[in-house]
């Protein structure tokens, strides 16, 4: 079983990133799911720890830890790409 855990995103695009991952979909609609990588992850935690944003850096962290595919949903609407959040995806 999965655990599907989100972070930064309103429930609609909660709703959408979920049936992405449930239906292994990389692409929907204007929306993309892509996978971060080691190297961006621990990025990201010494960033969210440099600015005190000790909510985010755990929430990555734990993720790291427990072993988490790690991705970002982009919405791809207008000129430009938008990422949205994280989604955290633990195989249990």
């Amino acid at each position: 079983m999965r655990e599907i855990k989100t972070y930064g995103l309103t429930s609609d695009q909660e709703q959408v990133a979920i049936d992405m991952v449930e239906n292994n979909k990389r692409e929907y609609g204007n929306y993309t799911l892509d996978e971060v990588s080691t190297d961006m992850l621990n990025a990201w935690i010494d960033v969210a720890k440099g600015y005190g944003n000790s909510e985010y850096a755990e929430m990555l962290s734990k993720a790291k830890s427990n072993g988490a595919e790690v991705y970002t949903l982009t919405d791809h609407l207008g000129e430009f790409s938008q990422p949205l959040g994280e989604v955290f995806v633990t195989n249990n």
